[in-house]
């Protein structure tokens, strides 16, 4: 007779309980997905990145999750933090407790509580609620007209 393999996989280990590195850092590089306490990015990017503190200069990353954040002369798609420092950078979104902007910046919509500085803002929360309400409006007239 022939020995029948086991059928059960090998387990597959917790993800939870491994180590966080404490320090990245990207030098003219790239990475798809990051997560440390402290994170650094110069003249690269990251897909995705989770940090406590990150910085990112020169460089670009896809969704930022951080405590702290600062972007100098950077791109970012969104931002999600406590505290984010923006100078010369471009982000799409941006969704904060505090956020500081230097002159030269830029965002498409921003979500905080507190902002100060210098920005181009295309939406912030009021003009987000003005849109959504005219759009919601506009919605129920076609809505009742058919």
């Amino acid at each position: 007779m022939t020995a029948v393999p086991d059928p059960t996989p090998d387990p597959i280990p917790d993800q939870a309980h491994e180590p966080r590195p404490t320090r990245v850092d990207v030098q003219r590089g790239a990475l798809g997905v990051a997560q440390a306490d402290d994170l650094s990015v110069s003249f690269g990017a990251i897909g995705a990145a989770q940090a406590q503190r990150a910085s990112v200069e020169l460089g670009a990353v896809g969704a930022l999750a951080a405590n702290e954040a600062t972007l100098t002369m950077a791109s970012a798609g969104l931002v999600a933090a406590q505290k984010a420092r923006i100078s010369q950078a471009l982000v799409r979104s941006v969704v904060a407790q505090e956020v500081h902007f230097e002159r030269g910046s830029g965002a498409a919509v921003v979500i905080a509580a507190r902002t100060d500085g210098e920005a181009t803002v295309l939406l912030d929360w009021r003009g987000g609620l003005a849109v959504g309400t005219i759009l919601g409006l506009v919605w129920l007239v076609v809505r009742r007209l058919r």
